[in-house]
C-alpha cells in the first residue's frame, strides 16, 4: 500500500466521485481510478460502489477511511519533523488578504481560552485556502461568507451530506 494511493483513495471519498477527486489532484482520472483499483486489489476488498451516477463508500470503505487520513497525516508529520517544521501549540490558519472584523474578536477568545496556543495566519484566496486544508499544510480556513464548506462524504441518494 502507498501513500498515494491512500491519498487517492481519500480524495475519491470526500469528494464523492473520482472525476472531481482527479479535479482536486490535479491530475487525469484514469490514474485515480488505476491506483484506487491496486488497492482494492491489494486489499481483497471493493472500496467503493460504483454506478454511472454516484461513488459511494463501501462498509471497507468507511472502516479504511480514518485509517487512510491517520496514515497520511503520520506522514505529513514525519516530513515536517525532518525538515524541522514542527510546530507543537501553533493553529494554522488560512484566511483572506483582508478577514475583516469577525475574525479578530474570535482569534482573542481563542488567546483567553488557550494562552499557549500561537496562531499562524496565511493570508490566501478560498481556493487555495481549502486545498491548503485538504493537504494538511493548514489546519483550518476562516471564511466570512455564508457559503457552505465541501462536503465530503455521500449519501445512499448521491447527494453531497
Amino acid at each position: 500500500m502507498e501513500p498515494r494511493q491512500l491519498t487517492y483513495f481519500v480524495a475519491v471519498a470526500e469528494e464523492c466521485g473520482f472525476g472531481r477527486a482527479a479535479e482536486r489532484l490535479h491530475i487525469v482520472q484514469s490514474a485515480v481510478s488505476q491506483q484506487v483499483s491496486r488497492l482494492e486489489r491489494e486489499l481483497g476488498a471493493l472500496l467503493f460502489d460504483r454506478s454511472t451516477r454516484q461513488v459511494r463508500l463501501t462498509e471497507a470503505g468507511e472502516r479504511l477511511l480514518p485509517e487512510a487520513r491517520n496514515v497520511l497525516a503520520a506522514a505529513d508529520a514525519a516530513r515536517r519533523a525532518v525538515a524541522g517544521r514542527i510546530e507543537p501549540d501553533t493553529l494554522r490558519l488560512g484566511t483572506s488578504r483582508a478577514p475583516g472584523q469577525r475574525l479578530y474578536p474570535l482569534l482573542d477568545q481563542l488567546a483567553a481560552i488557550a494562552p499557549d496556543l500561537r496562531v499562524r495566519l496565511t493570508k490566501a484566496p478560498v481556493s487555495e485556502r481549502l486545498a491548503a486544508v485538504r493537504s494538511g499544510a493548514l489546519d483550518a480556513a476562516w471564511s466570512a461568507s455564508s457559503t457552505r464548506p465541501p462536503a465530503w462524504r455521500c449519501s445512499p441518494s448521491g447527494q453531497t451530506t
